[in-house]
């Protein structure tokens, strides 16, 4: 009897799956001690196996976890989100140092990002990715003094343009990465917003160099997909009448039908009500030709 599209399709996820579940707990037996592994939700991993033994059909939500973990005096935060499709799909990793300012930690996870692609095959790859970052973490670590001796920004740099960007990736999930966007974007004095989901949506506005660093910072992480979709600049004095936020959140639009997927529906109303349908319009091409 053929199988059916349906079941083909669950057989390929409980497949995936299933090399998760036992990739994780190899990382268990690896570093056992207290607080090394810690679950962004406990229920996460026994969510996995109801689906793999087939007594719910709901795809449980992603795998996601922080290791902490010591190397030669360097402590390190690996986050880790696996997509339902890994490790057919590349492992969604960030990591930060306590021996690392920004722009020592943008440039490691930018070359983890390219070591992963390189070297990624469709195979479990998360101990070679750790091991990557313990063999290379202390060439990162090492300048990072003298980095923080480099000169502050002048106040004599100009600031003159208020711009805003529009930021369209395949999906934002991962947690780290989600409180790395709202820190960075108000540690700049940046506004807008982050729509977490699949797609994932984030908008900046703010002095234009100010939004170029923050998008450096941001696109030096790992991402499958993610692209300035719009950028709009407007006059040093017309800053006041185009800015449309007070401050940089993450918004909470729940998707009734699928929580994984963003709610776009009410993001369009948001939207309508600042005064940016033309924007939302852009961003999903809806607009006529």
């Amino acid at each position: 009897m053929a199988v059916s599209p349906k079941n083909a399709m669950r057989e390929v996820v409980v497949d995936c799956l299933s090399q998760q579940i036992d990739e994780y707990e190899l990382l268990k037996s690896m570093y056992p001690n207290q607080g090394e592994i810690n679950l962004s939700d406990k229920d996460n991993v026994n969510e996995i196996r109801s689906f793999i033994d087939n007594k719910t059909d709901y795809i449980p939500p992603h795998l996601d976890f922080k290791l902490n973990l010591l190397v030669d005096g360097l402590k390190l935060e690996i986050f880790i989100n696996l997509p339902s499709s890994y490790p057919k799909e590349e492992p969604d990793i960030y990591v930060r140092c306590n021996k690392m300012n920004r722009q020592n930690e943008s440039a490691i996870n930018s070359q983890l990002s390219q070591y992963i692609k390189e070297n990624h095959i469709g195979e479990v790859c998360l101990y070679t990715a750790i091991s990557w970052l313990q063999e290379n973490v202390d060439k990162f670590a090492l300048i990072s003094e003298e980095n923080n001796m480099l000169p502050a920004k002048s106040s004599q740099e100009t600031k003159d343009e208020f711009a805003r960007l529009w930021i369209y990736s395949h999906h934002i999930y991962n947690k780290k990465k989600r409180e790395e966007i709202v820190k960075k974007a108000r540690e700049l004095k940046l506004t807008g917003f982050l729509l977490a989901g699949k797609p994932g949506i984030v908008c900046v506005e703010g002095h234009h160099s100010d939004c170029k660093e923050w998008w450096k910072d941001i696109k030096s992480m790992t991402w499958k997909k993610i692209m300035i979709r719009k950028t709009e600049i407007f006059e040093p004095s017309e800053e006041n009448t185009f800015k449309k936020f007070s401050s940089f959140e993450e918004l909470c639009l729940a998707n009734p039908v699928n929580n994984k997927h963003s709610n776009m529906s009410e993001l369009s109303k948001l939207m309508t009500e600042l005064g940016l349908n033309q924007i939302f319009n852009d961003l999903f091409g809806l607009n006529d030709d």
